[in-house]
């Protein structure tokens, strides 16, 4: 017997269970299909031995109480999504390791009364600037806000009249704003640490992406649910079962079909077939496009062109390591701890695109936030970095295991080297996630984790202004890193929201344009 749905999610990622969780509240009656078998996508936890992993989330902002309560705390709130949430203690370290030795240490607080305090205690005379960026932060805000209450139409009238800073930042570059409040290096050098959670130097990205979540992590805390990012995917898909939506695990769409020009339904490889007009893809666009369409000619040339142009994002390195001591027996006392040679964003993004050159990365110990995330007297351990190219192209099923080794041991040893703490003796569990892992494991093309790369031309803001101006095939949206919000936990998690909210209102409407 043939289904039929009002939605079908073709993903379980962040992206597709928040849209899922979303539709499902507004009555539709959804299906969501995932080929592995638990929701997730990144968002997940797994075992090695006594420990269980975190696969990918660091911190999120948002989750404080009252005024810390952001908006995807108030969205999770709205949706009915429960789950137990740990502070984290400060926002991260910066270490810069250079040649030199160390040549910046720097951990910077939560609270925005305790940020502008140790930053004047570290770079004497940058209150002002650092007021001045508060103000931007505020503009932003209202910008943002503003847009969102116009449906992503914003009136441009408006928009100069009303929000004329905001709409001067929409095409900054975050370096463009420090300049202009005259922020000082040694600032710079500190506030540019977070500059891997979005894959892109601040010399390209975003000002206003950058700096919302800066000010969100400064001025609200960041936080991580105490069952791991895991916990967060069963909490929502929980709540959209409750809310009616169905799921269905360990199968793959191979299939969207479309008729007179519009979404029909999906195949599955089992040979399921279900109906529907509407389409939600937590999957990237270029394999809709190449392998699932049944009709490519369908797609617009601008969609096509916006395609073949875009650069997929960053692509993921991890290590996780279980260690046979406590965090105190082994002196790691930071939660998170960005190293590298250079604070020049510039310089560690053109880092990334090789193996031989990329020596920046994350170290992040779970037990500092949770003691209980590991057994007693061990300790969770990960470091992680990005690739800005495709790096391990050159790599070969021969010496795919050597290779990931070798760069894994170079990772480690400095890590030892910049902190001054051994952590090889102790390694009980090691687990290695390369961009072949996350490519074999998600679906993306070269294992990118961010999506697309966020050009100048192609950035947030840009995304956010051309949403809708040119659709793509009649019933069919996109959600997750790849989407309008781009990547992160926050921003795909949005994206869902936001592209269920969407396709409520072109059902409800009649139309599919």
């Amino acid at each position: 017997m043939v289904m039929k749905y009002d939605l079908v999610v073709v993903g379980a990622g962040n992206g597709g269970l928040m849209a899922a969780c979303r539709a499902s509240q507004m009555g539709l009656k959804t299906l969501v299909i995932e080929k592995h078998n638990l929701p997730g996508g990144c968002a997940t936890s797994f075992r090695r031995g006594r420990f269980e992993f975190e696969a990918s989330l660091h911190e999120l902002t948002d989750f404080g109480e009252g005024p810390a309560r952001g908006d995807l705390g108030r969205l999770f709130d709205e949706l009915g999504i429960e789950l137990e949430w740990l502070s984290i203690p400060d926002a991260y370290r910066i270490v810069v390791a250079g040649d030199k030795g160390i040549e910046l240490d720097a951990t910077v607080p939560h609270g925005r009364e305790k940020f502008l305090s140790y930053m004047e205690s570290k770079c004497p005379g940058c209150t002002p600037a650092l007021n001045r960026l508060f103000d931007v932060c505020v503009e932003i805000d209202k910008g943002l806000a503003y847009i969102g209450m116009s449906r992503g139409k914003p009136d441009p009238a408006v928009m100069r009249s009303e929000y004329g800073n905001f709409a001067r930042l929409s095409g900054a570059t975050v370096m463009d704003v420090w300049k202009a409040i005259e922020l000082p290096k040694d600032c710079i050098d500190i506030l540019s640490a977070y500059w891997p959670y979005q894959g892109a130097d601040l010399n390209t990205l975003d000002a206003v992406r950058y700096l919302k979540m800066l000010d969100g992590y400064i001025t609200n805390g960041a936080y991580m649910p105490r069952k791991r990012s895991h916990e967060i995917s069963v909490a929502i898909e929980k709540r959209a079962r409750q809310l009616g939506c169905d799921f269905w695990y360990n199968r793959e769409v191979t299939k969207i079909t479309t008729k007179n020009g519009c979404i029909s339904g999906v195949v599955t490889a089992d040979g399921e077939t279900v109906k529907t007009g509407a389409v939600i893809s937590n999957v990237f666009p270029n394999v809709v496009y190449s392998k699932l369409l049944d009709d490519p000619s369908l797609v617009p040339e601008y969609e096509l062109k916006k395609a073949n142009a875009r650069s997929f994002g960053g692509r993921g390195f991890t290590i996780l390591m279980g260690l046979d001591k406590s965090p105190e027996e082994l002196g790691i006392k930071d939660y998170a701890v960005f190293v590298s040679t250079s604070a020049d964003s510039s310089s560690m993004y053109r880092n990334c695109f090789s193996r031989e050159t990329n020596d920046n990365f994350a170290a992040t110990c779970l037990n500092i936030v949770n003691p209980e995330a590991s057994p007693e007297g061990t300790t969770h351990f990960g470091i992680t970095c990005l690739f800005t190219d495709e790096a391990w192209g050159d790599v070969t099923p021969e010496n795919y295991t050597d290779e990931k080794r070798k760069y894994s041991l170079g990772l480690i040893e400095r890590y030892e080297k910049a902190m001054g703490i051994n952590i090889r003796n102790s390694i009980e569990e090691i687990v290695i996630a390369t961009p072949v892992t996350y490519a074999r494991y998600l679906g993306s093309p070269q294992g990118a984790i961010y999506g697309y790369f966020a050009d100048r031309w192609d950035g947030m803001m840009g995304r956010m202004f051309s949403d809708g101006m040119e659709q793509t095939v009649p019933g069919l949206r996109f959600v997750g890193s790849h989407g309008v919000r781009l990547s992160g936990f926050l921003p795909t998690y949005t994206s869902g929201d936001l592209a269920a909210k969407q396709m409520m209102g072109e059902i409800a409407g009649g139309s599919k344009k």
